[in-house]
């Protein structure tokens, strides 16, 4: 006798009530194993993405154009600086508040969770605010040197991650007339294993990114000494 008839002459044998309870349990261990395999999905959409990635990235070209600002590198060193100061790293709003700060010191305008309404254009070329009052935040702006930040602090990067910098960059370059191909983006990681950064700019209408850095993170055993007395 296979499971499968085991289980029917098992489902035979209760009744109406035992029947529903046996129901609801099972629904209940189905969406527990939706939810599962939801999440192995994203992991191995991510891992994958990951891997692609770095396939699939090329050295950056060595023409002018893609020349790295000599700011993008103070940003670069300002980020290593502020992730060596949390060696038991922190959350996301730790790290803003202290890129604020330094920032702030060096005497750069600055503004912290801009919330930006966003722009829709119709197929009858109609370009128009969403309705609904929807927004963008962006973490950090400086709009006299017109780059947008924004900072994460997660295990990796993730193209999604990508396309939100570059959904509000598009966003300026549209639509504030001072900004337009000039507008450019910084991607932070202060991250759990390695600090990220990428620089995004526009050539004629194309973004272009640039990964910048990507610089280990010390273990705790770094900064602690660890020790067992389990036995």
């Amino acid at each position: 006798m296979t499971t499968h008839e085991q289980s029917a002459r098992t489902l035979d044998k209760l009744g109406h009530d035992e029947l529903v309870q046996h129901s609801v349990y099972f629904q209940t261990l189905s969406k527990q194993y939706c939810k599962e395999l939801k999440k192995c999905e994203k992991k191995i959409e991510k891992f994958e993405e990951k891997k692609n990635r770095s396939k699939c990235l090329e050295l950056k070209p060595e023409s002018s154009e893609y020349e790295i600002p000599s700011f993008v590198r103070e940003m670069m060193d300002l980020t290593l600086h502020i992730r060596n100061n949390f060696p038991y790293s922190g959350k996301e709003h730790h790290f803003q508040a202290a890129m604020e700060m330094e920032l702030r010191e060096r005497g750069i305008m600055v503004s912290q969770e801009v919330a930006r309404l966003l722009h829709y254009t119709t197929q009858s070329n109609n370009t128009r605010q969403l309705p609904h009052d929807i927004r963008g935040r962006e973490d950090l702006l400086l709009p006299d040197l017109k780059y947008i930040v924004e900072l994460k602090q997660i295990k990796s990067l993730s193209h999604d991650d990508h396309r939100q910098l570059l959904r509000y960059m598009d966003e300026r370059k549209k639509n504030d007339v001072n900004w337009g191909n000039e507008t450019k983006g910084l991607l932070i990681n202060f991250g759990d294993i390695d600090v990220e950064i990428w620089y995004m700019f526009y050539l004629g209408d194309r973004p272009q990114r640039v990964k910048i850095c990507q610089t280990p993170i010390l273990g705790l055993n770094d900064f602690t000494d660890a020790w067992d007395a389990s036995n």
